[in-house]
This record gives C-alpha cells, sequence and structure tokens, in this order.
C-alpha cells in the first residue's frame, strides 16, 4: 500500500501491523504486505497498479508514477474520472512511452466510508460493474484479473472505453445537485445531514433525472450507449421496480441509510464538480448537445465557493484532448 500525502500516526500504525479490516456488508482482514510512502517500493515487482483515491490525487500520484513504470505493468484507476486521459498526457508530455494498459472503472466497488485507521465500513458492495481498458484489445486480460482479485465479492464486465467509463460516473447525477438545492440544511447540520435520505426528495429527484438525461445525451453525441443511472443502481445494488431516484434511495435494495456527513464543501461538489462536470460540459459543446441543469450547477457552485470550477478543473486542455475531433477522443481512449 502506497502512501502518497504525509507520515500520519495512522499510517505508521498501519505501516507496523500490516493489516486491514472490513466490516458491514462484507465481514474480512488480511495482511498487507507493507506500507510505504516510496512509490517505487510499492510498485517495483507490481504487475497490477491501482489506483484509488480522489480525483484530485491523481495528478500528483502520476508524477510519481511515471517514472517508475515499466512496459507490461496494468494500472488501474477506480474510479476512472478523466484519469486514463491525464495519465496518457502526462506520458505523453514526459515522453515516456511505456506499454502499459490503463483501465478505468466508473465507480468504486463499494459504497463504504473510513470508520478507523485500518477499517472500513462497507455498506454494500455492489454486484456487478464495468472496467473499459485502453488498448481496447487486453480489457479481456484486465477483466479476467480484476475477477480474480475480487472472486466472490463482484463481477467485472467489459466496457467500451475509457470515455464510457469518465461519462458512466453516477455521481455526476447523485451527488452536485441535492447538496446544492440543500444547502442551508446541510450548512446548519453537516454531521447529521443524509444527503440521499434526507436531501433526495421526489422534486430533486425530477431535476436529478434531468441531469442524468444531459449526461446520456453527450455520450450519445461520441456515439456511446451510456446507462441511466436509475439502471446502474439496479445492477450495482439489486434490482427492483422503482421508477425514480427518490424511490430506489428509499427502496430495501439502496446502500445508503446511513451515510451522514457532508459539509457544503464536500468532496460531493469540490471533487465531482470540477472533475467530473466541467468536462462533462466542454464535452457536450464539442458535440452541439445542451446541458442546461449541468451548467447551472457549475455557475452556482462556483458562486458559492468563490472558485471558478471550469478553470481549476479538468479543462480539454488539460486531459491533452482540446485540439481532438470527437472521434480521435473516442479513438483515444479506446
Amino acid at each position: 500500500m502506497y502512501e502518497p500525502l504525509e507520515e500520519t500516526e495512522d499510517y505508521l500504525k498501519i505501516k507496523a501491523e500490516k493489516e486491514m479490516f472490513l466490516k458491514g456488508d462484507i465481514i474480512a482482514g488480511g495482511k498487507l504486505r507493507g506500507a510505504t510512502m516510496d512509490i517505487k517500493e510499492a510498485i517495483q515487482d507490481a504487475d497490477v497498479i491501482l489506483i484509488v483515491v480522489p480525483s484530485f490525487a491523481h495528478k500528483p500520484i502520476f508524477e510519481k508514477l511515471i517514472p517508475e513504470l515499466k512496459d507490461s505493468r496494468h494500472v488501474i484507476i477506480v474510479p476512472g474520472n478523466y484519469g486514463g486521459l491525464l495519465l496518457k498526457k502526462m506520458m505523453f508530455d514526459n515522453g515516456v512511452k511505456r506499454k502499459v494498459t490503463i483501465s478505468e472503472t466508473a465507480s468504486l466497488p463499494y459504497a463504504c466510508r473510513i470508520s478507523s485507521y485500518n477499517t472500513v465500513m462497507i455498506y454494500k458492495k455492489k454486484f456487478q460493474m464495468k472496467i473499459a481498458t485502453s488498448p481496447k484489445q487486453n480489457n479481456r486480460e484486465i477483466v479476467n484479473i480484476m475477477n480474480d482479485i475480487f472472486e466472490d465479492y463482484i463481477s467485472f464486465i467489459s466496457g467500451e472505453n475509457l470515455l464510457e467509463m469518465d461519462l458512466d460516473n453516477v455521481n455526476q447525477t447523485l451527488h452536485p445537485l441535492p447538496v446544492l438545492l440543500n444547502y442551508g440544511s446541510i450548512e446548519k447540520n453537516p454531521k447529521t445531514f443524509r444527503h440521499y435520505m434526507d436531501g433526495v426528495t421526489p422534486l430533486i429527484s425530477v431535476k436529478m433525472k434531468q441531469i442524468d438525461d444531459e449526461r446520456m445525451a453527450i455520450g450519445k453525441g461520441f456515439s456511446l450507449n451510456l446507462m441511466s443511472t436509475l439502471d446502474q443502481l439496479k445492477m450495482y445494488y439489486g434490482n427492483n421496480d422503482t421508477k425514480t431516484y427518490y424511490e430506489y434511495v428509499n427502496s430495501p435494495e439502496s446502500p445508503y441509510k446511513d451515510i451522514v456527513g457532508h459539509s457544503v464543501k464536500s468532496r460531493y461538489i469540490t471533487e465531482d464538480v470540477p472533475c467530473l462536470y466541467a468536462p462533462a460540459i466542454q464535452l457536450a459543446k464539442r458535440v452541439s448537445v445542451e446541458a442546461p441543469v449541468t451548467e447551472l450547477c457549475i455557475k452556482l457552485a462556483s458562486e458559492l465557493h468563490g472558485v471558478d470550477y471550469i478553470s481549476k478543473g479538468y479543462t480539454l486542455e488539460k486531459l491533452g484532448i482540446a485540439d481532438k475531433t470527437p472521434e480521435e477522443i473516442v479513438a483515444l481512449t479506446s
């Protein structure tokens, strides 16, 4: 396990004890081979490198990862959040031509939260999820690797390309809008406000559907057949006859009932707006798709936080695709 930030007390405990535990929907424990702040040590014998961090950590980790990459390594970004395009651009800019595969999922394999320094609470594991790889012809190999790693816990299936994984991230639909429309209540009760149970109402659910329709229209502009967020939730956590997000989060299949504690400046805004909405709205313009609710959310979040989330976030220039046609973007992510 690689720790990129600082030598905290929790990190030193994990490094000494070399143990991690899961509780909740999965009850398990296991030994780590080790924990290190040296990325060379972390990946020197690794065939598969799993990058499981928030989007804002991708760039600093890639800066340290790229010089140590060797041929035939598999880099898997969970979730992708345009990390594959960023990694490709950074490798190109640094003249690195390693023969590696870059894979992305659209989501984490579990709905989960850290409960202590060495324990993760699994509210619910997903049943099935997609993964895509560039080069595309290697995806079957990566699917097999992930199904071996997660055997008996989650089943991985093949996605089309990295762009599909980026645009099929359900956080675009589930996260920013309910925060923005419940801003006052969250500000008053940041430790107890339940994002899904308190924040997703029947009317807000209607607007979430509009966000989702815009997301899927963007995908269609790139000839991608994205899944609706509702269909993805049913694939992830269990099928039922619900018709709206409000109905699903209140259904027995929902993993979200106990998830609390998000401030108005949580990652539901500070990560998802610059790293999901910002590139999505720029991609929408590239294929002449209107996305007014998505654009409104970006403007509102930027105004409330005093941040230009478009320029701060993933621009097409930062992802290395500003000068590429839609067909070339799809090819680069395949």
